[in-house]
């Protein structure tokens, strides 16, 4: 006659623990896995906008300083870093002179404004 304990048909509690604790932990690091990706991906979208914000206060200075040294040389439009220029110029008459004032605005290649930044330049009519 044998005597002595059966063997139980039930899994253990810390059988049952560990698998729980490694399925909460595989999801964990799913979540934190695609938490990072969204991250680096925004962080590269960031960094992508950055730059051309970076070439078109470039461009929009370069034509700025071109407007105060000589008014009518800048163009009305023109294609720079593959973005587009536009200059628009207002002419004031004023006693001795004339107040010029423009509004530069760069646009991507999406026609969507990136930057815009208005310069005045004063010309006089006297000759001195």
């Amino acid at each position: 006659m044998l005597t002595g304990r059966r063997k139980s048909t039930r899994p253990s509690w810390s059988g049952v623990a560990f698998v729980v604790e490694a399925m909460l932990l595989l999801v964990f690091l799913v979540g934190s896995l695609a938490l990072f990706t969204s991250l680096f991906a925004s962080s590269v979208k960031r960094g992508d906008e950055s730059r051309e914000l970076t070439v078109a206060v470039a461009v929009a200075s370069d034509t700025a300083e071109r407007f105060a040294v000589d008014p009518l040389s800048v163009p009305a439009s023109a294609v720079k870093n593959d973005m587009v220029v536009t200059c628009d110029v207002t002419n004031d008459a004023r006693d001795g002179g004339i107040f010029r004032k423009a509004l530069i605005t760069v646009y991507d290649a999406e026609s969507q404004p990136v930057y815009s930044v208005t310069t005045a330049v004063y010309e006089s009519g006297v000759t001195r």
